[in-house]
């Protein structure tokens, strides 16, 4: 009898980086492909598309494939329920330009399809200079890191985690309209979705999969940069905790906190205003 493979799709976003130069493309071509009935989809919210023969030649490796292209770049929030939407699976994939996923990603990934059935989120462990960054814990009003990893079936309750390597089952998108928050354009967006889904959902699921991600939170930009970052993070918080009041004036003051350590750091009142 032959066995029916779950449809997955996998959604890579590109922001100004060719097909070639995204390393998770690179990856996700020396995963087991046999194990999924597979469709790629790639949004490019680059200013330019990608040349057309790189276009081509993912087209012919994977049967089912999409290339959508929108320069305006599209906020993450919609484009992930554009297509979260507007497609036909049983769980999706979500990924940025960066990720270097393991090669066994996608054996562990169907193994624990196989043994959870009834899980609708499966989540990795993502390091970031060997520090875990996600999963992690929301206390009172924001992330905090896991000193210790946690893998396997666990309480959804208070777990946090970043969008990228977030494996969807359709069936909470379904079940209870399950979206992203489109009034975020960046930041907050996984956290609002995962504070969700743990009202909706009592479980999830870490695999036994690790892998590399870097953003500029965790990295030493220029303050022109940290500026644009840190009050795209801190205007996340009132839509984020809008039916939590306690952790609303925590954040509030906590950010306070914050722009008086930037602008010390940077030396740049900016990040007082």
């Amino acid at each position: 009898m032959k066995l029916i493979k779950p449809k997955l799709i996998v959604l890579v976003v590109l922001y100004k980086k060719t097909i070639s130069a995204s390393p998770t493309i690179s990856h996700l071509l020396s995963q087991n492909k046999e194990l999924f009935d597979l469709e790629l989809v790639i949004w490019d919210n680059s200013p330019e598309p990608s040349p057309e023969a790189e276009i081509s030649g993912l087209s012919a490796v994977f049967s089912k494939f999409q290339y959508i292209q929108t320069p305006e770049n599209v906020w993450l929030s919609k484009l992930y329920n554009q297509v979260l939407q507007a497609n036909v699976y049983d769980y999706a994939l979500l990924l940025d330009q960066d990720s270097e996923l393991p090669d066994y990603y996608f054996d562990k990934l169907g193994a624990a399809i196989s043994d959870f059935p009834d899980i609708s989120l499966f989540l990795p462990i993502v390091l970031n200079n060997k520090k875990v960054v996600s999963p992690g814990s929301f206390v009172y009003f924001k992330g905090k890191h896991w000193k210790k990893i946690k893998t396997g079936l666990m309480s959804s309750k208070n777990v946090l985690a970043i969008t990228s390597g977030m494996v969807i089952s359709s069936k909470v998108i379904l079940a209870h309209q399950m979206k992203f928050d489109e009034r975020l354009n960046l930041y907050g967006i996984d956290t609002s979705f995962m504070l969700r889904f743990s009202k909706l959902e009592k479980q999830l699921y870490v695999l036994k999969v690790k892998f590399d991600h870097d953003t500029v939170l965790w990295s030493n930009p220029s303050a022109d940069v940290m500026l644009s970052r840190f009050r795209n993070l801190k205007g996340t918080w009132p839509k984020i905790l809008s039916d939590r009041p306690v952790a609303l004036v925590l954040a509030y003051f906590y950010s306070i906190a914050v722009s008086l350590k930037l602008a010390l750091k940077y030396q740049d009142r900016r990040f007082l205003k």
